[in-house]
């Protein structure tokens, strides 16, 4: 995994999808050795923090406009398991593919969740060292952890509460196809808990994908020059972006180097009915709202423009590349589509209650 972690933080460009004995401060950052940058405790303002209403001793800080949370907190108070490697200096907090890894290392820390490396542009998912106390964002919490939170600003006070999941399991498999030309390392999801017709449905997809993925690059290996020293890699990551409401929405990324500047990602957004094992459109979540490929092709003109991608103006494609996310939906498109490498995988936002009438539930 740290190998796969150490790639992943290499395409951090095309990433994006994750206290002390008193409770006030977070886990120490530094049981190995010092790490870099660390923020200094200064003025930041303080956030009450609450689990089911009630008021917990540990409290918060918002950092940059990010409210953050004490390790501790999430292993005392919200019972998340937290463990520590001093070889590798990663914190893991949490379990199967909620599982988060904190890697703390001499440059800074990095994120990964099921092996899968977080990356924001406003790195509204970063782990931060305060003080030499480790605070986890509280939108990581909400968007891939399955919590969620509502935030008084009067009292500056944020109320923690489980979300209801769907009743299913998500287990991580692994195809390890490394030889003496490439380490091939892939991780893909198998499902558990729905009715077999219905899992083995998806189950047989993932698991196709990944042998898919698996041959391709055994077979580019196989043409690799002698005289090149570095072996290729190869490595497929996937992170659960939804699993509510009978629909669980899923993004696997699929990574390739094989030498040069750098490497390459190609994404895929899968969202399923949990019901039925079918995979799910855009037409089927926003379907309530007839011109909704009209609206999202104007939002996105006017998002692609305002970012002056080579004066690229990128509107809807016809077959769009997306996922569902809390309150709403992801489109994105893949590296060099409409952009220079630099600039990763675009991806744009929407919430359902800008593309739906009021009141509509896109699950229904």
């Amino acid at each position: 995994m740290k190998k796969g972690m150490k790639w992943s933080a290499a395409l951090l460009a095309a990433g994006v999808l994750v206290g002390g004995s008193g409770l006030t401060g977070g886990i120490p950052a530094n049981a190995a050795s010092a790490t870099k940058p660390v923020i200094k405790q200064g003025v930041e303002p303080a956030v009450v923090l609450k689990y089911n209403g009630t008021t917990l001793t540990g409290q918060g800080k918002i950092l940059n406009g990010n409210t953050m949370i004490p390790l501790t907190v999430l292993r005392d108070s919200l019972g998340l398991k937290v463990t520590y490697n001093p070889a590798t200096k990663i914190y893991s907090l949490g379990t199967d593919f909620t599982k988060l890894n904190i890697e703390n290392s001499d440059y800074g820390i990095n994120t990964y969740l099921n092996g899968y490396y977080l990356y924001s542009k406003t790195n509204e998912y970063e782990v931060k060292n305060v003080n030499g106390h480790l605070y986890v964002p509280f939108k990581l919490l909400n968007d891939y952890m399955g919590y969620q939170g509502v935030f008084n600003p009067s009292l500056k006070s944020l109320d923690l509460s489980k979300r209801v999941m769907n009743n299913i399991n998500i287990s991580s498999e692994t195809l390890d196809k490394s030889n003496q030309n490439a380490t091939i390392m892939i991780q893909y999801p198998k499902i558990s808990g729905l009715p077999d017709e219905v899992q083995q449905t998806m189950n047989a997809m993932f698991k196709q994908k990944a042998e898919d993925f698996a041959a391709a690059s055994v077979e580019q290996a196989s043409k690799r020059d002698g005289s090149i020293e570095q072996k290729y890699d190869f490595s497929q990551n996937f992170i659960v972006t939804f699993n509510r409401e009978n629909v669980l929405s899923i993004v696997i990324d699929q990574s390739s180097y094989t030498g040069g500047a750098h490497g390459s990602t190609l994404r895929e957004g899968i969202t399923f009915s949990l019901k039925d094992g079918k995979q799910l459109g855009l037409d089927d979540l926003l379907k309530s709202a007839p011109n909704y490929k009209q609206t999202l092709d104007k939002k996105l003109k006017e998002l692609t423009k305002k970012e002056a991608f080579d004066d690229v103006s990128a509107g809807l494609n016809e077959n769009p590349n997306f996922y569902v996310r809390e309150g709403g939906i992801a489109i994105f498109y893949q590296q060099y589509e409409i952009a220079p490498y630099a600039a990763g995988i675009p991806t744009y936002t929407f919430n359902f209650n800008e593309l739906l009438p009021k009141g509509v539930n896109p699950f229904k």
